[in-house]
């Protein structure tokens, strides 16, 4: 039985992506004020008679979807300027993804079918027929990229396949409209992609190929050859960029153009690309694959190009940019943030036999390349495996597995593709308040299912809207956001249909166990030790009969702004929300009777961090200085008082610290009071007020400030507080390439340090926080310029974070001393040789500077550099030993 008709079928795409879906304005989804924005007027401009969208007979509602233009002008089905230059309506040199940023429609119309302007355009009669052109463009391309591997569609129609997306198994059924739809939203690669590769792609908004073969799939349709008649016989010579003239064609633009190809096939397909037509070298029998995979940056070192193969997926020459560097044949997909680095390997050596590429113009790309050779010794920049690292920006966390955007008074308007709500968070900074902000979800528009952040002035005048492309409502939680202004808050809790309550004052909230098997701990899998993978929920059942010396949690990417790790009143290990009552207990367990290893792989950092922090705390790991208080807010029902806080001498210190959210620090009646939810926890210094305490007293690592503002409570400036390292505390393990932030280290600001501080040489002083440059330690007060003799024997100079200290080294040995990386990447340094000098420089940490007198790069060898074990900064191909060679190590 199907779905319907094929009209049915045009319809229900047409009414997902014009906007004008009736069912969905009757549920109050879509509002009046949104169609007036997709219609260019209010109803009462086209329909005088009429107060309210709703009140439009059906025909006339269907007579808006063909009107309706989103922002970035896609009109009706979402056609814009480059498809129907494809199909010969329309012509334009500049145009939407060719030099404008939106389809602006100032080109010139061919006439084709009687349609000589945009207005023309807007009419059933135009649309419903160039739909079913574009459906047979797509499919002809489909077709042929089949036949090229000796398939054809009747292989896939009506068979049902399982595909991995976002690591569920999801079965669909292959239809020709779900095919059709599928190629209007991801182009005829994109689709191809799928059916030969099953690589389940999205589009740059977030929506899945498969959502459209799955939900415009099954209805009644012309068969596929019918369909691909249709375009044929449509065929008027004009179709193209500039044709009938000579010109190009532009390339799929299928729905936005999110893929990008260059689907033109009538073009010269000279043989210049033939050697690189190798059917038997298939995705299953090659080497090495490159395929769509998002944000994977391969290296594959050595490659072998006499030996070895390479098959190349569906992807143009256009999408594909392939540059020879120092590391080897990089293939970068930009628009993928993706890269291919073929290890020790030029251009020239490439072997043509050895490499099957499907798509035509790649094959004649790669003729051009490796025919010419290339040596630029350009770096595309994508071979290393993560961004820098913390690099002080707003827009991103370095080697976090999720995204910070921050938002602020002062924000441009910003569209984001690709947020995933599962790991992604929007920081919104103070002064935005909740009258000054709204959020909601739209719909319908080219841009598929969205929401919407918009920040006005005081009088209502919009300042900014950043737009989450692909991302509902439903798909976001209060976990998603870091909110400075409690009104602010309030408003995104109430959008998201979520309470942000805060129970009785000076109390956490009530731990409840729930194991009543209404919704049971989800399991995800066995570990290396044949024991059990519970997925840590807030939200399911507490869970029960955990094994601690064989299971594991798995917190796979959340955000530390969306889970914590806490401890119940009767010491259990509990994994919470931040934001509610929302708890998930591992019944019976303690944290005396795990290990890191229980915790697993830890996507996010920040996560990662906070989890050793509590665990550190709880096992008795790390520091626990006579002279410093240790503020912790994991554990439930407790409430600590001291009386005899110095604050001439004493420190706060937030290393244990387990949560990045809903931190006070109060004066009361009873003294400074600093406290936490969800737990409650308290920490309360009596006879103490928040104006005595100086920032150089309170000591965080990095990231707590530098990163998420814990320091905002305090009223303090990130950059006046101490930085302390974490280095030595439980972390647990990173996802492979990932590393751990929080070794830096920096002297705090004290307004008004004692008398018994050290002199400028760091002589002399009691000891304490003020002595010297140093204050977060109590130790000498060392300068920040230090000098560092080296003496006779093996010596080892450790290029490590400490916050803008210039180090001297005198009399390094290069036949027997050591430079130690530890664990920096090879992001966080730069080489370079000052005179007769070598100078190592650890970025964003201050001015950090490592200068070795009298020392070369010349003088090196591999044997002079180490790094912890498991760093891969010294990998030959690193940027650390490249720099290093270029300056003359020896590799040897």
């Amino acid at each position: 039985m199907t779905k319907g008709t094929f009209e049915d079928f045009r319809d229900a795409m047409r009414a997902f992506e014009s906007g004008w879906d009736k069912d969905r304005y009757e549920s109050g989804n879509i509002q009046d004020w949104q169609l007036d924005e997709w219609a260019g007027g209010t109803v009462t401009d086209f329909y005088p008679g009429y107060s309210s969208w709703g009140d439009l007979t059906p025909d006339e509602w269907d007579a808006m979807s063909y009107r309706s233009m989103n922002s970035l002008g896609f009109v009706g089905y979402q056609f814009g300027e480059a498809l129907l230059i494809d199909l010969g309506y329309y012509d334009d040199d500049v145009f939407y993804g060719n030099g404008a940023s939106t389809n602006t429609w100032d080109g010139v119309w061919t006439g084709k079918n009687g349609v000589t302007s945009l207005e023309e355009f807007m009419t059933a009669e135009a649309q419903e027929q160039a739909i079913q052109e574009a459906f047979g463009y797509n499919l002809k391309i489909i077709s042929e990229g089949l036949a090229n591997s000796g398939e054809s569609l009747s292989d896939y129609i009506g068979t049902t396949r399982t595909y991995v997306q976002d690591g569920e198994e999801i079965t669909v059924t292959i239809t020709e409209t779900g095919l059709m739809a599928a190629a209007h939203l991801r182009g005829a690669y994109g689709t191809l992609a799928l059916l030969q590769s099953n690589d389940v792609s999205t589009d740059e908004y977030g929506t899945s190929i498969l959502k459209y073969i799955d939900d415009f799939g099954g209805y009644d349709s012309p068969t596929v050859d019918e369909m691909i008649a249709i375009f044929e016989e449509t065929l008027t010579g004009d179709e193209g960029v500039g044709t009938p003239d000579g010109g190009t064609g532009t390339g799929d633009s299928s729905d936005t153009g999110s893929d990008g190809g260059t689907d033109d096939t009538s073009g010269d397909s000279s043989n210049s690309g033939d050697a690189f037509d190798n059917s038997d070298i298939t995705s299953a029998s090659a080497d090495v694959v490159l395929t769509w995979a998002w944000g994977e940056n391969r290296v594959v070192d050595p490659f072998d190009p006499e030996n070895e193969t390479l098959f190349i997926d569906w992807i143009s020459a256009d999408q594909l940019e392939i540059t020879e560097t120092d590391a080897g044949v990089v293939f970068t997909l930009a628009s993928n943030s993706q890269s291919l680095t073929l290890g020790g390997v030029t251009l020239s050596a490439l072997n043509a036999q050895n490499i099957h590429a499907l798509d035509t113009s790649l094959r004649s790309e790669l003729a051009t390349l490796i025919g010419e050779g290339s040596s630029d010794g350009g770096d595309t920049g994508d071979d290393d495996q993560g961004g820098d690292d913390h690099g002080g920006g707003d827009d991103g966390h370095g080697d976090m597995t999720g995204m910070m955007y921050t938002l602020s008074l002062s924000s441009q308007s910003t569209q984001i593709d690709g947020f995933d709500p599962a790991m992604d968070m929007i920081h919104i900074e103070a002064g935005v308040t909740g009258d000054q902000f709204e959020i909601f979800e739209e719909s319908g528009d080219a841009l598929g299912l969205t929401t919407r952040l918009v920040i006005t002035d005081a009088s209502g005048t919009i300042l900014s809207t950043t737009i989450l492309t692909g991302v509902g409502l439903d798909d976001l939680d209060v976990g998603n956001f870091s909110i400075a202004e409690e009104t602010t808050q309030n408003e995104i809790a109430a959008a998201l249909g979520s309470t942000i309550d805060a129970p009785a004052e000076g109390t956490g909230y009530e731990v409840v166990y729930d194991s009543d098997g209404s919704d049971p701990a989800t399991v995800t899998g066995t570990t290396a030790q044949g024991g059990t993978m519970y997925r840590a929920d807030t939200n399911a059942d507490d869970i029960v009969g955990f094994d601690a010396s064989v299971d594991q949690i798995d917190f796979g990417g959340t955000s530390v702004h969306g889970m914590i790790v806490t401890k119940t009143a009767a010491g259990e290990v509990a994994i919470d929300s931040p934001w509610s009552a929302q708890l998930q207990i591992v019944q019976g367990v303690t944290f005396q009777d795990i290990t890191i290893d229980t915790m697993g792989v830890v996507g996010n950092e920040h996560l990662r961090q906070d989890i050793g922090g509590v665990l550190s705390w709880e096992l008795g790991i790390g520091p626990r200085d006579s002279d410093t208080i240790y503020v912790r807010s994991h554990e439930y029902g407790v409430s600590e008082v001291v009386d005899n806080f110095d604050v001439s001498t004493m420190k706060l210190s937030f290393l244990y610290f387990g949560t990045r959210e809903r931190l006070s620090v109060e004066d009361t009646d009873a003294g400074l009071v600093i406290s936490s939810l969800p737990t409650g926890q308290s920490l309360t210094l009596t006879g103490v007020t928040l104006a005595e305490l100086r920032p150089g007293q309170v000591e965080f690592h990095h990231d707590q400030v530098m990163e998420d503002n814990l320091e905002t409570p305090f009223g303090f400036s990130q950059d006046d507080v101490t930085l302390v390292s974490r280095e030595g505390l439980l972390t647990p393990e990173a996802p492979e390439g990932e590393t751990t932030d929080g070794y830096q280290t920096r002297d705090g600001v004290f307004d008004a340090p004692d008398d018994g501080g050290g002199d400028d040489n760091g002589e002399g002083g009691d000891g304490g926080p003020d002595d010297g440059d140093t204050g977060s330690d109590g130790g000498s007060g060392t300068d920040p310029n230090d000098t560092f003799v080296f003496a006779e024997g093996l010596d080892r100079a450790e290029v490590s974070w400490s916050w803008n200290t210039q180090t001297s080294i005198l009399n390094f040995e290069a036949d027997e001393d050591l430079i130690d990386f530890t664990s920096l990447q090879a992001s966080d340094v730069a080489v370079s040789e000052v005179g007769d000098d070598l100078l190592i420089e650890v970025l964003n940490n201050g001015g950090r500077s490592l200068q070795f007198d009298g020392l070369q790069a010349e003088d090196l060898s591999m044997q002079n550099l180490t790094a912890n074990d498991w760093n891969q900064i010294l990998d030959p191909t690193s940027a650390l030993v490249l720099q290093l060679q270029d300056l003359g190590l020896d590799l040897g």
